[in-house]
């Protein structure tokens, strides 16, 4: 029974190699949005320090406020320009 082939046993054998193609492609796509999460999350972190910040009388500490803000906005600005686009 050497020749014996079952046709089944190939067609499960493409199909287990295509659903992994697919799986594989599904971890890429959740490690993208992961990322999109975060740049959305640390984009929220500098629009709550700006409005934190203009409750401050202080001019020293508005600035500084600011400023940090200013700085951390760079990080989800590059982010944004180097994550794949759809």
């Amino acid at each position: 029974m050497s020749q014996y082939r079952n046709s089944k046993t190939e067609e499960a054998s493409k199909l287990n190699e295509e659903g992994a193609n697919v799986f594989e492609q599904g971890n890429t796509a959740r490690h993208h949005s992961d990322e999109y999460v975060r740049v959305t999350v640390t984009l929220a972190t500098v629009l709550l320090l700006m409005a934190i910040s203009q409750r401050f009388k202080t001019s020293s500490v508005r600035i500084g406020l600011a400023v940090v803000a200013m700085l951390l906005l760079c990080f989800p600005v590059f982010r944004i320009l180097t994550l794949p686009q759809a």
